[in-house]
């Protein structure tokens, strides 16, 4: 069950990322991003989204600690890798709004967690796929994860040319000046032209 659980997870990424590319390579046609933002829009998408954390989840849970890892590493390490960064990808969305973070075309967001990487939420996505990995300590919960996590990496190159086509050269202004994934130094916002 844990393994059927892992590939539920890899084939729903498989189907965002198709998604995802249809839409660039049919802007005429989008499945994802939705043209109409609706109560319909949110339903899917989040039911899809809910489908894939969910099943990742299940598949660690059902095959909780299967590389026998001590539990200072997983509760010590795993653990809070999980907390902390979950909590980041969780303001981010908040920052964001629930809507926009799935594909809403509202404001482009450029302050706050967004003004040190344009992907606050995928950073912290990933790096809670890398959290749960230890925590879980298995096989299937490697498998959810990789695929989630590589999901998320590869779907930014397809919403990066969807944010261009959006929000034009306040976007292109944005991303020159953020990067992808994460900078130390000191950021400010891009002011809005």
């Amino acid at each position: 069950m844990p393994y059927i659980l892992a590939l539920v997870t890899f084939a729903l990424c498989i189907f965002v990322y198709t998604c995802a590319s249809w839409t660039i390579r049919n802007p005429e046609t989008p499945v994802w991003p939705p043209r109409n933002w609706s109560w319909t829009a949110r339903i899917i998408t989040w039911s899809v989204t809910i489908a894939a954390i969910g099943s990742a989840y299940q598949a660690g849970m059902t095959s909780w600690n299967e590389w026998n890892l001590p539990g200072w590493l997983r509760w010590g390490v795993g653990f809070p890798i999980c907390f902390t960064i979950s909590t980041l990808s969780s303001v981010a969305i908040v920052q964001m709004g629930l809507d926009q973070a799935m594909g809403a075309n509202n404001a482009l967001k450029t302050d706050k967690l967004f003004a040190w990487s344009r992907n606050p939420t995928y950073v912290g996505n990933i790096g809670l796929c890398f959290g749960f990995v230890i925590l879980a300590a298995s096989t299937p919960a490697l498998i959810a994860a990789a695929s989630l996590a590589v999901l998320y990496v590869a779907v930014i190159p397809l919403e990066e040319k969807w944010l261009e086509h959006t929000y034009g050269d306040e976007y292109r202004t944005y991303k020159s000046q953020t990067p992808r994934w994460f900078s130390v130094g000191k950021q400010t916002a891009v002011s809005k032209a």
